[in-house]
């Protein structure tokens, strides 16, 4: 299942603007700190992102059955 709105959205869309400025340091932060953060960190991140978006859907869906079988 995949999170088509919601929360998980909302998570997709700050890891998308994220990034977006991360490309924009680029220009700016050329070092070898700035690729180490990038392994440490970042790159792990988009995975955990798209876990957490996918959980949170799930979630999501299950809460909607949840008042749909208790109202």
């Amino acid at each position: 299942m995949k999170a088509s709105g919601g929360n998980g959205a909302a998570l997709q869309g700050a890891l998308k603007d994220l990034n977006a400025y991360w490309d924009l340091t680029s220009s700016t932060w050329k070092d070898s700190a700035r690729d180490q953060f990038e392994a440490e960190y970042l790159r792990h991140l988009s995975e955990s992102v798209r876990a957490a978006s996918t959980a949170i859907g799930q979630i999501e869906l299950l809460l909607q059955q949840v008042r749909k079988e208790c109202s």
